[in-house]
């Protein structure tokens, strides 16, 4: 019985293993960052189509793209440190479309992953209820 439990482990720690590796996790992202940037930096808009971005929390990130449409960010977890920084990094791949952005890289290097980046719907004027009047 001892002789049988023996090889049936010495069968399943190399199979085992060799799982292990073959699922070895992808890169969380494939994109290169850009420099580091201030928010509203002339590289930042000419460059990367970002015209400037805020932080509400850790877990998000707004950005005003040079265009003036909103896209809103959101971290798969806390990006600690994120609401004290002055310039970020994106994370982009080639060519820079804002909609396709992965992430951003703190000044540390901390990366932080967007599990969504999509684009703010904003409120268009309201209609006026008044009719136009024609003066004397």
């Amino acid at each position: 019985m001892k002789t049988r439990s023996v090889w049936m482990l010495g069968w399943l720690v190399p199979l085992a293993l060799g799982a292990c590796a073959a699922n070895r996790p992808k890169p969380a992202t494939a994109g290169k960052p850009t420099p580091q940037m201030r928010s509203g930096s002339q590289e930042a808009r000419t460059t990367y189509q970002v015209g400037g971005w805020i932080a509400p929390d850790d877990r998000t990130l707004i950005v005003n793209a040079a265009d003036r449409s909103l896209y809103q960010g959101h971290f798969k977890g806390r990006c600690t440190g994120l609401r004290l920084v002055d310039t970020i990094a994106f994370i982009v791949q080639t060519p820079p479309q804002l909609e396709k952005y992965e992430g951003i890289v703190l000044p540390d290097g901390t990366r932080c992953v967007f599990t969504s980046f999509t684009r703010l719907l904003t409120a268009t004027e309201p209609a006026s209820d008044s009719v136009p009047t024609e003066k004397p």
